[in-house]
């Protein structure tokens, strides 16, 4: 059941990966970056001015240990000089202790001074990437445009092509019912034209009969008056 599970989490992973990729918008991912070069570098530098500002606070402690130390060596000379050996002895112990502590604090300051070399060493690098970053963003960003608008463009061709190719179907479909019609016309118009000539077929066929019956009467109607006429001859 483990197993089943972590193939579904490593699916869904990849799926939200590709969609993350799909979203991401590469010219604010490049703005981002930049940003966050900046704010290292205000961030370092910050810290560049923490660091010289507690420098100078130690500093100012040293000097004044220093003064107290002097002070100290002076009291033990003019001890020895009244003659009161015991005193010199206290001013010198008061001495020794803060001469130690000048010199822990010398040491305090040397790993600050080496620690701020170190951050103005990282302030001087981290310039020069932003400065190197800046440069190439613009044209990273510019590449993108160019390639999105190529994009857009070749999916906007693509579509037309696409829309002209469906035209061209439609036009030859068109035409093609067109031509159906035009030869079903063509045809009526055949038929049409067909039909008084079978019309007419049959009244020439009609006439021809009546032609052929008025003549038989006409050829009776002759007979009979021949046959008269003949009889009249003979009875005179």
């Amino acid at each position: 059941m483990a197993g089943i599970l972590d193939r579904v989490k490593t699916i869904l992973g990849a799926k939200a990966n590709q969609a993350l990729d799909a979203m991401e918008d590469p010219t604010q991912t490049i703005d981002y970056s930049y940003e966050k070069m900046q704010e290292a570098l205000q961030e370092t530098r910050r810290h560049i001015v923490e660091v010289a500002t507690a420098k100078k606070q130690l500093e100012s402690q040293l000097n004044a240990l220093k003064q107290r130390a002097a002070e100290y060596d002076r009291d033990a000379h003019d001890a020895v000089a009244a003659g009161r050996d015991d005193l010199a002895t206290q001013a010198l112990a008061t001495k020794a202790t803060l001469q130690q502590q000048v010199d822990d604090l010398s040491g305090h300051i040397q790993s600050m001074e080496a620690e701020q070399a170190k951050l103005v060493d990282s302030q001087h690098q981290l310039e020069a990437k932003i400065e190197t970053f800046r440069s190439q963003k613009e044209v990273m960003k510019a590449e993108y445009s160019a390639a999105k608008a190529h994009v857009a463009i070749s999916e906007s061709m693509h579509g037309i092509t696409q829309h002209a190719e469906d035209i061209s179907g439609t036009i030859d479909r068109a035409q093609e019912k067109i031509q159906q019609m035009q030869a079903r016309a063509s045809a009526i118009d055949e038929v049409a034209a067909d039909e008084p000539e079978a019309l007419n077929a049959g009244n020439g066929s009609h006439d021809e009969i009546r032609r052929q019956l008025d003549a038989a009467k006409t050829s009776s109607a002759i007979q009979d008056e021949l046959a008269r006429i003949k009889g009249e001859v003979k009875g005179s």
